[in-house]
């Protein structure tokens, strides 16, 4: 195995329990979309659907960076 690679930063990362901001990113997204979507359609569930959608980019996301 090349040296370069077993010293190299992992591509992913997962979250911490000191990843606070991050997580209020996460939850602000999830939490904006939702609400926008419910008060455009009135439909609960499909407001929460958007909801998760939105937040799992968005700790895709943030397990990138």
């Amino acid at each position: 195995m090349d040296r370069g690679l077993r010293n190299a930063r992992p591509r992913y990362r997962k979250m911490g329990p000191d990843d606070w901001v991050e997580r209020l990113i996460v939850g602000m997204l999830f939490a904006v979309s939702a609400m926008g979507v419910y008060v455009l359609t009135g439909a609960l569930m499909p407001a929460l659907a958007i909801g998760v959608l939105v937040a799992a980019v968005a700790l895709g996301v943030v397990a990138i960076l």
